[in-house]
């Protein structure tokens, strides 16, 4: 399949072709001060397609995903007791975990989000400031932005409303004595900072001789860590990339005070809850999380909705959309992996049928194969009854998955790999389904009597429900079994739609339900034939 037609493989060819490298590298990161939500998993996403792209083209390639742990704690976000205001201005690996099943704070996010990027295929690089600074591994590239103080306050001053201070630094420094960044700093020179806190401590200090007291703010840690690793690709969200953004200073600050090309960094859209208007935010608690989408999505689903064009949002349903959802990632699937069935040796017509098709594939066929090939962890097709038959299925056997899977092959479909998808169908069932894809049947007949009144139902009514009793008897199943309906319904002149409404208030108590013919099929034979002869 051809690799650079998706915008993940445009991306590595440019890099290629710009840079001769023995290893590239591609960087992600975070600050773990609140839930990383979906939205933020657009950033690690993008990375890792690219990632995989260039690993596609042969090239040696890194991914590095760089943990933000050691920001300043600026505020509290929704669901954090209040009580944590008091820690405001430590580092977040320095602040207490809140719900006591961690080391940190940011011990408690960074584990959260190590989990879903294991559930969703993402494998990488990880780093950590927190430790990073205190080996002093950025000991110089500190020194270099002190030096050239005056120059970065320019170029910042060019983005502000008001000038920065006369007086500040390029820098973080965290207290000895409370651990804070609440100091006023007076750069000696050298590698010596004098510093004066909120808590009364004050002292001259060698950041070379104790380099965890001192942080780069993230507006100058950023480029830095594009110089200090030779970022090759690193990705970004507009709020980064606006006019005045972190994009907009990092790029002068990375060329002119450290002496080295930026990244490249495309911009990606945001992604919304379905029916929101404003972006995901921690801090407001208005998130949908990768565990909240592994409910009902599968992994592979949710990494192909990641491959959409990285320039344009697109939402996050949980409604009667994720039906359409799977049906488009199923049918994506399916072109991949019939793209990669090997040609038949010795049988020129099947052969020359596979060749013509191929050949033929359109270009939007080809990009949907790709976008699959990204996303894919499987390592060979699995046939999977579509999610909508699953929703019907698992609803049958009441959320039993063994009684599910028995259906599914007593249907004609393959049961063999459907357990994932039917627990999922079980989760959406009861935790989002609209009302109209809800349906229990109705063991008892006297609970129908109750909402319907048998005794208008015509003669021709009772003779297409008794005569299909009959058929289902003698064999009749699925299809077969739907077309003898219509086509009876249709010699006895009953509308089609009232028919078919007959037969699921008979076994639902409601107006419409699964496709007739197999939903029928998908029952116990006798307990079918007593309802429709209304006998119990």
């Amino acid at each position: 399949m051809t690799k650079d037609i998706h915008w993940a493989d445009k991306f590595a060819e440019k890099i290629i072709k710009w840079k001769q490298k023995d290893e590239y590298l591609v960087e992600s990161g975070v600050t773990p001060s609140g839930i990383v939500h979906a939205g933020n998993f657009r950033e690690i996403f993008t990375q890792e397609l690219v990632f995989k792209a260039f690993l596609d083209k042969g090239v040696k390639v890194k991914y590095q995903y760089f943990w933000d742990d050691y920001d300043r704690f600026r505020k509290v976000p929704a669901g954090v007791p209040e009580k944590w205001n008091e820690y405001i201005g430590l580092p977040t690996t320095k602040i207490p975990d809140p719900w006591e099943c961690h080391d940190s704070y940011a011990e408690h996010f960074k584990s959260k989000v190590i989990k879903e990027m294991e559930a969703v295929g993402i494998e990488c690089e990880f780093k950590s400031a927190a430790i990073e600074y205190a080996k002093g591994t950025f000991v110089e590239h500190v020194k270099t932005a002190l030096e050239n103080t005056k120059k970065i306050k320019e170029i910042h001053d060019k983005f502000r409303k008001e000038p920065l201070p006369e007086d500040w630094l390029p820098i973080r420094l965290y207290c000895e004595k409370c651990g804070k960044d609440t100091t006023k700093t007076k750069y000696l020179g050298k590698y010596k900072i004098e510093y004066k806190c909120e808590c009364g401590e004050k002292d001259t200090i060698n950041f070379k001789e104790k380099p965890a007291m001192v942080k780069l703010p993230w507006r100058i840690d950023w480029p830095m860590r594009w110089a200090y690793y030779d970022v090759d690709f690193e990705s970004s969200g507009k709020e980064h990339q606006a006019s005045g953004g972190s994009v907009s200073t990092g790029v002068p600050i990375c060329k002119e005070i450290f002496n080295h090309e930026p990244p490249m960094q495309p911009m990606y859209e945001f992604i919304y809850f379905k029916g929101q208007k404003e972006k995901m935010s921690s801090s407001k608690g208005n998130v949908v999380t990768i565990s909240d989408l592994l409910e009902v999505y599968e992994p592979e689903l949710v990494r192909y909705m990641y491959t959409s064009k990285v320039s344009k949002s697109f939402d996050i349903s949980f409604d009667a959309d994720l039906l359409n959802a799977y049906n488009y990632f199923d049918k994506a699937r399916k072109i991949y992996w019939f793209m990669q069935t090997p040609l038949i040796e010795n049988v020129e017509v099947e052969k020359g049928k596979i060749e013509k098709k191929i050949d033929n594939w359109t270009n939007n066929e080809t990009n949907e194969a790709r976008k699959y090939e990204l996303s894919k962890l499987s390592k060979e097709y699995q046939e999977l009854p579509q999610f909508s038959v699953c929703v019907n299925v698992i609803q049958i056997a009441v959320g039993n998955i063994e009684k599910a899977k028995e259906i599914l092959k007593k249907t004609g479909h393959n049961p063999e790999y459907a357990e994932q998808r039917l627990q999922l169908a079980w989760n959406w069932v009861n935790k989002y389904a609209p009302e109209q894809f809800k349906f229990t049947v109705k063991e008892n007949l006297d609970e129908i009597k109750k909402d319907i009144r048998l005794n208008t139902w015509s003669d021709e009514i009772k003779e297409l429900l008794s005569e299909t009793a009959d058929e289902i008897k003698k064999g009749i199943e699925g299809q077969d079994l739907q077309q003898f309906i219509f086509e009876t319904a249709k010699k006895k002149e009953i509308p089609v739609k009232i028919a078919f409404l007959t037969f699921y208030q008979l076994l639902l108590g409601k107006s419409r339900g699964p496709k007739l013919g197999p939903f029928l099929s998908s029952l116990d034979k006798d307990f079918v034939i007593k309802r429709l002869r209304l006998e119990q």
